[in-house]
């Protein structure tokens, strides 16, 4: 298989591409494996849920989660790709975990008995000298735990990577997975030499890269920037409009509005016979 040198590779940080060949109905032994390792116990996924959360607002898109798993022992386990890791990121997707909580609630009265629900964040470009693992609890000052059956877990992958690379533990298969998600093509091809599932990944990923209606993919990061460029014009634009609307009422006249709103006099037409 070859793929032209000059073309975008689409490795595991890219979701579409995770959830193309990591999320797997089929059989679950690489994502028990990421989850095991992370968790440090055995953990076997039961299956995956839709995880499309509510809109709240019509004008802005619906936000879906990466990865909702959930294991044979009942805990439901969000997994979210951070590749683009800032220090705003645990507060831009406090939300996020706050609707999922909710929902989860809401729906385990009527068909599944939620145990847990744990948080895992796959932050990609954290850094290699941070923590491999960093684990949050909600608790108050005195250290007592508010809510005992919910916790975010910040996963370091660079850090895992470069714990894989270093010459005292190479050959350690423990991390071969974590490491394998912050991996290029030409490191996932050494890998795949320890490693048969590796190697089954690294041949889907080249399928997946050969596919020529892939073009042009966005990462999570990437399209979410995307969408709040696209909320903030609709703002802007719902602002205007709004002075708009009040200008007309006020008989200001249309050329005058159009200087100052910069729409367009079709635009204030259209305001004006709608309003």
């Amino acid at each position: 298989m070859s793929i032209l040198k000059n073309k975008r590779f689409y490795d595991l940080k890219y979701d579409l591409v995770f959830k193309s060949i990591i999320v797997d109905d089929n059989d679950y032994t690489i994502m028990n494996s990421i989850l095991s390792d992370i968790l440090e116990k055995e953990v076997k996924v039961k299956r995956y849920l839709n995880s499309e959360l509510k809109i709240k607002n019509k004008k802005i898109k619906g936000k879906r989660l990466d990865i909702i798993a959930e294991t044979t022992e009942g805990v439901l386990i969000n997994i979210e790709l951070n590749i683009n890791y800032d220090k705003n990121i645990k507060e831009r997707n406090l939300n996020y975990y706050s609707t999922l909580y909710t929902e989860a609630l809401e729906k385990g009265n009527k068909y599944i008995k939620v145990k847990e629900i744990i948080q895992i964040n796959l932050n990609f470009n954290e850094g290699k000298n941070k923590s491999l693992k960093e684990e949050y609890l909600l608790r108050n000052k005195a250290g007592k735990i508010l809510v005992k059956n919910f916790r975010i877990i910040n996963v370091n992958i660079a850090g895992y990577k470069e714990k894989w690379y270093d010459k005292n533990i190479k050959g350690d298969k423990r991390h071969i997975y974590l490491t394998m998600l912050g991996s290029n093509k030409e490191e996932i091809k050494e890998l795949a030499k320890k490693d048969e599932k590796v190697k089954e990944v690294e041949e889907k990923m080249l399928r997946f890269n050969e596919d020529g209606t892939i073009t042009n993919l966005m990462t999570p990061e990437e399209e979410d920037a995307l969408m709040e460029r696209i909320i903030r014009r609709n703002a802007y634009e719902d602002g205007v409009k709004t002075t708009a609307i009040s200008m007309i009422k006020d008989k200001v006249p249309l050329t005058k509005i159009a200087q100052y709103t910069k729409l367009s006099i079709k635009e204030l037409k259209e305001l004006k016979n709608n309003k």
